[in-house]
């Protein structure tokens, strides 16, 4: 599993994300892509993969192998620990207007 590229993706969801929380290990947002309707999705732990649950439908395995996965963090800033690697991720994203 590469490890970096796991940590990227999330971080650009997160981006395009209005809202997130922690709900134990798992993290829900509402993803805002641009030109497409905003949909609640899920990152959930299953078995030995990380999975993104879509709210319309829809499942991307994020990582596999995982050994090792917790989600810490308060309302703003969430920490991930994907094995033995550990990132933060701003979890408010700031209107421009």
């Amino acid at each position: 599993m590469n490890e970096k590229l796991f940590f990227h993706t999330v971080e650009r969801l997160m981006w395009r994300s209005t809202m997130c929380e922690r709900v134990g290990d798992e993290i829900r947002g509402m993803d805002v892509n641009p030109g497409e309707t905003a949909e609640k999705w899920r990152l959930v732990r299953v078995q030995d993969q990380l999975r993104l649950k879509k709210e319309q439908g829809g499942e991307l395995t994020y990582a596999r192998d995982v050994k090792h996965y917790t989600v810490t963090g308060d309302a703003e800033i969430l920490s991930i620990q994907l094995n033995d690697s550990r990132r933060s991720f701003r979890c408010v994203r700031k209107d421009s207007s």
